[in-house]
């Protein structure tokens, strides 16, 4: 394996096993919304940071994370999780471009 040439799947990975591991040691469907959440609005201020460089490795990434989360959070439901992450980075994304946010 070669970091320089693999770096979006291994990146991807590791964040898999960090999501799994941070949804699986969420105590409540509450909590593991707001952590998904925040997490969303972390990955919109990046896409609006990129939004003129956007690069599939960058997603195969972000995916990697939310698939990892999504598999590990034993509590709440899947689709809201889904949902709720979307609604965070198109929130922040929203605020970024609106310029409430720097």
């Amino acid at each position: 394996m070669n970091f320089s040439k693999d770096w979006a799947e291994i990146s991807a990975f590791i964040l898999l096993v960090i999501g799994f591991f941070l949804a699986a040691s969420s105590g409540s469907a509450f909590l593991s919304y707001v952590i998904i959440f925040l997490c969303g609005m972390v990955v919109g201020r990046f896409w609006f940071q990129q939004r003129k460089n956007v690069k599939i490795p960058y997603f195969i990434v972000i995916v990697g994370f939310l698939i990892g989360y999504i598999l590990g959070s034993y509590y709440g439901n899947k689709f809201i999780t889904l949902l709720l992450f979307l609604i965070g980075a198109l929130f922040s994304y929203y605020l970024h471009e609106n310029k409430y946010l720097k």
